[in-house]
């Protein structure tokens, strides 16, 4: 595949990791902290996500630094509330709860994931 089409997917994928991250943290927060503030708080987020994504492009596919520039901001922004979530919550959980869960899951941590490994295969490809 010709350099520039591995840059434009490699945009791709970043554009759409960056705005599943803002609707995660906007999904976790706009309940707890209220609209304005989750969205004052979800556009701090993507801006250290991009700031991450752009460290992370600097560095080799293989090195550990890549990795952790890479998946930090996942796991601050929409691992740790989860976890938060999760450990927070009582003993009993409801099914609105597990629902909610699920939710987050599949709509946010699993395209996330997907998204991560798809470019760090396009990153490899065009090193």
């Amino acid at each position: 595949m010709e350099r520039r089409k591995l840059r434009v997917l490699r945009a791709l994928a970043n554009i759409s990791l960056l705005s599943l991250v803002f609707g995660a943290i906007l999904n976790l927060l706009a309940e707890l902290l209220g609209n304005y503030y989750a969205l004052a708080v979800g556009i701090l987020v993507v801006l250290v996500t991009f700031y991450c994504y752009r460290r992370a492009d600097a560095e080799e596919a293989t090195s550990v630094s890549y990795y952790a520039w890479r998946y930090l901001p996942t796991l601050l922004f929409v691992a740790m509330p989860i976890g938060v979530y999760w450990y927070g919550s009582d003993g009993q959980w409801t099914l609105t709860e597990i629902l909610l869960l699920t939710e987050i899951f599949t709509s946010y941590v699993l395209p996330i994931l997907c998204l991560l490994y798809v470019e760090r295969v396009l990153k490899k490809a065009q090193q």
